[in-house]
């Protein structure tokens, strides 16, 4: 049998039109190029890059690159490149455009100073519990309250062993109708560990636009060619007012104010919390959070649980057996839009290991990777729309055009082995061509 472990490796995303995802044209600029701290030279993941003043923008990837498209129109704007325990960088589009035609675009930024050693002690820093307190009563003003569409960009791949064996990309559109409305638990259920939902169940629609598929190689037909169109934001936790933003909930947790550091000008709170129970399907939940302080939003969710149970089985005539231990890993990054802040990243990461039977102790492994980016938002005037039917998915042919602008296989050390491996059989874009 196999192991698989899920890990999120976050691939930077080109832009798209502001509406739906009618694609740039080539003669937009091609700016690409990495993130890394100045002093010790190590790649930075996930840091914010867009043009100031504006919601346009993208991140780097989990490998610190990055790659987008912007239109000759905004050559004069300037691009900023922010993050969190960071002094912002800020650069002309032009300019950025010339390194990056010569290869030689690196945002090096300056690590801030951190205020832990100064005032984590001060009596004007709130205490921890009280800056849970501020986030919860926050929720209706930093999240939508009203519907709102969006569209993503999804990605998934799987690692047999040392090699990649399989690569879906899909371009979604959600139409969410509850948006970030509080869900309500029942916290005098019987069920203490998952509590039911008294208000009303969540009107939440996502529709695949665009994809396009590897091959399948690998050895293991797990999640094969799986793509879930409702992942988009229905399932960070904010959304769904879960555990430490729920008012009972949170209380049964454990709170560190472990640093104040900053983005850009603005001081952020990084808090550690932990739950050793268990508490839904989650035990041993442990994670971190960065929140403004100036509007007690949070800014970036990480944590880690074991899920409740345990899979295994055996069949003494197929002489098939395995056991499943899992790990799982969350990661959700949000950003402001008209005025409001939204998941704009989110990945999940899981590790399960197969093993042949009780007596056969070796391992298969594989690696399963899924990650989500958030393109566009629309809060203003959103279209409703139905949810579309998963056996629909594998009938949309694949858009040589669309992908062309769309391209969001940037040139990292990551990308390059994806699709080196990939293609030892075959060159991708034949495969995208033929594969259902």
């Amino acid at each position: 049998m196999k192991k698989t472990e899920i890990v999120l490796l976050f691939t930077s995303l080109l832009l798209v039109s502001l509406f739906g995802f009618e694609v740039l044209g080539q003669t937009n600029f091609l700016i690409k190029g990495k993130v890394i701290d100045s002093e010790t030279k190590e790649l930075l993941p996930f840091a914010s890059i867009g043009i100031e003043g504006t919601s346009v923008g993208t991140a780097s990837n989990s490998t610190g690159f990055f790659e987008f498209r912007l239109n000759p129109t905004w050559k004069d704007k300037f691009i900023v490149c922010s993050f969190v325990g960071y002094q912002s960088f800020k650069i002309k589009v032009s300019e950025a455009y010339q390194y990056s035609k010569n290869n030689q675009l690196t945002f090096a930024l300056k690590p801030s100073e951190s205020l832990k050693t100064v005032t984590i002690s001060s009596k004007r820093i709130p205490k921890v519990k009280k800056i849970m307190k501020q986030v919860i009563k926050n929720l209706p003003k930093n999240y939508p309250q009203t519907p709102y569409n969006a569209d993503f960009f999804y990605r998934e791949y799987l690692k047999d062993s040392t090699a990649y064996v399989r690569l879906v990309e899909a371009a979604l559109h959600v139409y969410d109708k509850r948006a970030y409305i509080p869900i309500i638990y029942n916290h005098k259920s019987k069920n203490s560990f998952a509590p039911t939902i008294l208000n009303l169940e969540e009107d939440y629609f996502a529709q695949v636009k665009e994809r396009r598929a590897s091959y399948d190689y690998s050895k293991s037909k797990i999640n094969n060619f799986f793509i879930d169109v409702e992942y988009g934001t229905k399932y960070n936790w904010i959304r769904k007012n879960q555990f430490i933003f729920d008012k009972t909930m949170y209380e049964k947790f454990d709170y560190e104010l472990v640093n104040l550091t900053s983005i850009g000008k603005k001081t952020v709170y990084e808090i550690s919390f932990s739950y050793n129970g268990t508490i839904d399907r989650f035990r041993k939940l442990k994670g971190k959070l960065f929140v403004n302080d100036e509007d007690y939003a949070v800014l970036q969710l990480h944590f880690s649980y074991f899920p409740v149970g345990a899979m295994g089985g055996y069949n003494a005539e197929e002489r098939y057996g395995y056991n499943i231990y899992l790990e799982n890993e969350e990661h959700f990054y949000f950003k402001k839009y008209d005025e409001k802040y939204l998941v704009s990243y989110q990945s999940l990461r899981s590790t399960e290991k197969y093993y042949e039977s009780q007596e056969a102790f070796e391992e298969s492994v594989s690696e399963y990777f899924v990650e989500q980016l958030t393109v566009n938002v629309n809060q203003k005037n959103p279209t409703p729309q139905g949810l579309q039917d998963d056996s629909k998915l594998k009938e949309i042919d694949y858009n040589t055009t669309f992908w062309e602008s769309y391209n969001v296989l940037a040139d990292s050390p990551l990308n390059i082995k994806i699709k080196a491996d990939l293609e030892k059989r075959q060159s991708l874009e034949k495969q995208f061509e033929l594969e259902k």
